[in-house]
This record gives C-alpha cells, structure tokens and sequence, in this order.
C-alpha cells in the first residue's frame, strides 16, 4: 500500500510524521534541529521513564538541558544519569559534568564533582529532588538509592570496562575509550578483544606515536605482544 503511494505520482509533500516517530529513531545526540526543544525534551523524559537506563536518552536530554529555555532542568537532567548509572560509567558522567559545569550554579557543580569522586560512598543528599530530575525519590536525608532496578543483561553489562568503551565509541568519546583501554592493558587486566579494539583505535585515529608508546610499554613490561601489535605497527608505516 505505500510502495503504490509513493509511486502514484502524487508530488504533494507528505504530511510531517510526529515527534514522537521521528525522535524514537534518531541516533545523533544533540538534537539541535527539532525547533520545539520543550516537546523533544518531554518526550526523551517520558522514554527514560519507561527506560530509565537508555544512556542514549539520558545523553539527549542533557544536551538538550542545555538550551536557554531548558537550563533550570539541567541538574536534575544531570542527576538522573548519575542515579541510573550508580558507579558506572565514570567516564560517561565525568565527560557530561565537564560539558555542563558552566552552566550548573556553584553548588550543583560542586555536589557533583564529590559525588562522582567518592561514589557509593558519597554522603550527599542524592535522592534530593532537582528541577527536571524523573529518578529522584525526592528523599533529602543520605540514602541508599531506590532505583534497584531489575537490570536487564545489557544493562549489567555497564559495570564491566569493555561494555563501557564501546558505550563511549557509541557516543563518539574515541579519546575516553582509548584511554579506558590503555589504562586496563597497562595493568595486565587485558584479554584479545580489549587489544584488537585498542589498536583498532589507534589505526582509526592514525595515531602511530601511541601505538608505538604502548607497544614499547608492554615490551618493557615483559609482556607477551599478541601477533595484532606486530602486524599493526608494520601497517602503521603507511598511515
């Protein structure tokens, strides 16, 4: 029925598919070019509700936050993945405080910056309930928090490194997935898939100076080279 539609000749544009068809599909994460910034951000938080672990979405809504008419729900915005995400994705949350800090007031900035730093035992009042946040229990006493949520597989997934790196190459963090990686290969808690997605990057990046460094890191270390750092450093001449 819609093949026939389409190819009925008809040059009349076709009607504007709603909000909430055009949102559900889009992967980018700032959502600049929806010219109703209010609707995008209700929708995304109607989503997190439903799925209070779509880091995609949390992400979406932040940036989103950021915009003038949206920027008294940026903390709580902020919140919110910070209270679904529990002590993971430190760098996921270190990356969004970083972008968002200019525009979060001095106490804002400074609650989560401790709390990012100290996690689980961090004393804050973290179920405090901010302008914007879905997730807060509104609790203001220091408290366990009450999102338990039966996590599904792929959300557990977070707490391990390698699912981390490949939620930040997901989001474009190339730098903070790199540097996860190296730092998990320099301590020895490495296996073949953490190394070929490692070098993996460094080709992607042409980034030959630290492909080098890590290779000669690892020999210095007395560490058995997998053949990937070899056959990648002879590719590395010609990057």
């Amino acid at each position: 029925m819609l093949e026939k539609l389409l190819r009925g000749g008809n040059t009349q544009a076709p009607p504007e598919l709603p909000l909430v068809f055009t949102l559900a599909n889009e992967k980018g994460l700032r959502l600049d070019q929806y010219g109703t910034p209010e609707r995008a951000w209700g929708f995304l938080s109607h989503h997190i509700r439903r799925y209070p672990q779509d880091l995609r979405a949390h992400t979406q809504r932040i940036l989103l936050a950021q915009g003038e008419s949206l920027q008294d729900r940026l903390a709580g915005s902020l919140q919110d993945i910070f209270i679904a995400l529990g002590n993971a994705g430190q760098q996921l949350r270190a990356h969004l405080l970083e972008l968002t800090k200019s525009q979060l007031n001095a106490d804002d900035t400074n609650f989560f910056s401790t709390w990012l730093e100290q996690g689980s035992a961090f004393a804050g009042e973290t179920m405090k309930w901010r302008m914007g946040s879905l997730l807060a229990s509104g609790q203001e006493a220091p408290t366990a928090s009450l999102l338990h949520i039966e996590r599904s597989q792929e959300t557990a997934q977070y707490t391990d490194v390698m699912a981390e790196v490949v939620a930040c190459l997901e989001y474009g963090q190339i730098d903070t997935a790199r540097e996860l990686l190296e730092a998990e290969i320099q301590s020895g808690n490495t296996d073949e898939a953490m190394e070929q997605e490692l070098v993996s990057i460094y080709q992607y990046t042409r980034d030959k100076e630290r492909l080098d460094a890590m290779i000669k890191h690892l020999q210095e270390a007395g560490r058995d080279l997998s053949p990937v750092w070899s056959e990648k450093q002879q590719e590395s001449e010609s990057w």
